[in-house]
């Protein structure tokens, strides 16, 4: 089963202006499913799913600045 935006390159990357932006890039390069499930998440998890609608949310904002 895919998750949609789940995988690799999915979620537009945002400008890295601290660490953690770059952290949150990283996931976006690798999946965030397979982050995810890196850390013990299950890909359909609530967390997993929660974890993509951040991104995504995030990169939303980072591309209107």
């Amino acid at each position: 089963m895919s998750i949609p935006l789940g995988g690799p390159c999915e979620i537009p990357l945002i400008h890295e202006g601290c660490l953690m932006d770059a952290f949150e890039n990283h996931i976006r390069m690798i999946g965030v499913v397979a982050a995810c499930e890196w850390f013990g998440h299950e890909a359909d998890s609530e967390f997993t799913r929660g974890a993509i609608e951040i991104l995504r949310e995030r990169s939303a904002e980072d591309d209107e600045q």
